[in-house]
């Protein structure tokens, strides 16, 4: 069983940029992102607008995950003292990610609202 104040403490870590350049682009960035966004690949249009409440909330819970990842792997690499490539890839792949997910936020947006 996962110990709650652990997780709370390495996301507190994450958001602060205090864990490893490793560690915050693999398992939060890329792991835990694709683990909150998995059901979103297996939502129709219909049950967006069926349980619009619910899928409302879900998804700022997934954006507010998603950005403090960002956030993270973004001061982590600030703090990398290895290869500096390799940190400035990492703010690349956090940089073309958030423009994706700003376009796919307003392809959802229309979905929802029928814009």
């Amino acid at each position: 069983m996962i110990n709650l104040n652990s997780l709370e403490q390495n996301l507190i870590k994450l958001f602060k940029g205090d864990l490893p350049l490793y560690k915050s682009y693999w398992i939060y960035y890329v792991l835990g992102n694709f683990l909150i966004s998995a059901p979103l690949l297996l939502v129709t249009k219909i049950q967006i607008q069926k349980f619009i409440y619910s899928f409302s909330l879900y998804l700022v819970i997934n954006l507010i995950y998603y950005f403090t990842s960002c956030l993270g792997v973004w001061r982590s690499s600030q703090s990398y003292k290895g290869n500096k490539i390799l940190s400035f890839l990492a703010r690349l792949v956090v940089v073309i990610g958030i423009s994706t997910t700003l376009l796919e936020l307003k392809t959802i947006i229309s979905i929802i609202y029928n814009i």
